[in-house]
């Protein structure tokens, strides 16, 4: 095991540092993600949508399956229209683009409104359900496969995309078949953090990490350049489908399924963030829902995953356990204690 030297900024994390704390509910799904089609009174409905909080980091995957549905249905050229314009709503109105439908997007809360603005994005995905059994494995693999591949595709100075480092404890738990050929490569372990940490020998591998406000961003950019028009509509119910023109829909909502298609399996997890002011470590660090992402507009600690709670308030006790963790993994290093 290679020992590392102290080279990379510990990072501060006094009060003084902290720009807010925010809340976020992971649209998750009993029985994994539903990517289907099925017809609901006079509509064609391509389901997509159960992505938990991997929605920026599976989406292109994801949304290939959802476009290959759409292709079997329909000539290229028809119109399309998209449910929900959070992470996975317009990337799938992107593809859809690109392959040459006409597409229209219909909302009430668009990009930087959703809760897509507030994930890491590191490119782990964990916390979805893919399914069991081979056939499941085998789409689980595919989607992996595809999303990383259309992320490494762009440019990551317009998307807001890098490889970075990533610091774990030793005894982290990380999903089975991430690490794999064409993913990511088998972490490295390390005698010691090459920055100032309590912490015992750890880990380390590379993978993306996505600054997601600014990926939003160069996202709606694309959707304006392939003229996909955004109407901002509220969804409330089914009769709100009736006004909807294009007979086939893509139903991207994720927690609107819930009252848009009474799905029952769709549930909220919280997630707590607490944002620092901006600070340019070069790494991240990771330990189940613990984590430390150092984004562009802040340097963000998570988190938690608090299945079935649908208040979007941060809680002071969440916020003060996230702060300890961190606090305790640098040491005094980080400016407390």
């Amino acid at each position: 095991m290679p020992a590392a030297t102290i080279n990379m900024p510990t990072p501060c994390l006094r009060d003084d540092q902290i720009l807010r704390a925010v809340c976020g509910l992971r649209p998750c799904r009993h029985g994994g993600l539903r990517i289907e089609p099925e017809t609901v009174a006079d509509k064609r409905i391509v389901h997509h949508y159960g992505h938990g909080g991997c929605g920026v980091t599976i989406a292109f995957g994801t949304a290939s399956l959802a476009c290959e549905i759409v292709d079997a249905e329909v000539n290229r050229g028809t119109p399309i229209g998209v449910l929900g314009a959070g992470v996975v709503g317009l990337v799938t109105a992107r593809m859809l683009a690109k392959c040459g439908y006409r597409v229209r997007i219909y909302a009430d809360r668009i990009g930087h409104e959703t809760t897509s603005v507030l994930a890491g994005a590191l490119w782990l995905p964990v916390g979805v359900e893919f399914g069991t059994g081979l056939p499941a494995e085998q789409r689980k693999s595919l989607i992996l496969h595809r999303s990383l591949e259309e992320l490494r595709a762009l440019d990551p100075q317009r998307y807001a995309i890098e490889e970075l480092p990533i610091y774990e404890p030793l005894d982290t738990h990380t999903e089975e078949g991430l690490f794999a050929p064409g993913l990511i490569e088998e972490p490295e372990q390390i005698t010691a953090f090459p920055f100032a940490s309590n912490a015992k020998p750890g880990r380390c591998f590379r993978t993306l990490f996505i600054h997601t406000p600014r990926f939003l961003t160069a996202l709606l950019e694309d959707l304006q350049s392939l003229d996909v028009e955004i109407v901002q509509r509220c969804l409330g119910g089914p009769d709100d489908l009736e006004s909807i023109p294009e007979t086939l829909l893509v139903n991207c909502t994720a927690m609107g399924s819930a009252r848009l298609f009474e799905d029952t399996s769709i549930y909220p997890a919280r997630g707590v963030l607490v944002h620092l002011k901006p600070q340019p470590l070069g790494y991240c660090v990771h330990d189940g829902y613990k984590y430390m992402f150092p984004r562009s507009d802040a340097l963000v600690l998570g988190g938690c995953f608090q299945a079935g709670r649908d208040d979007d308030t941060p809680d002071d006790q969440m916020v003060r356990e996230i702060l300890d963790h961190h606090r305790r993994f640098f040491g005094s290093a980080c400016g407390v204690g």
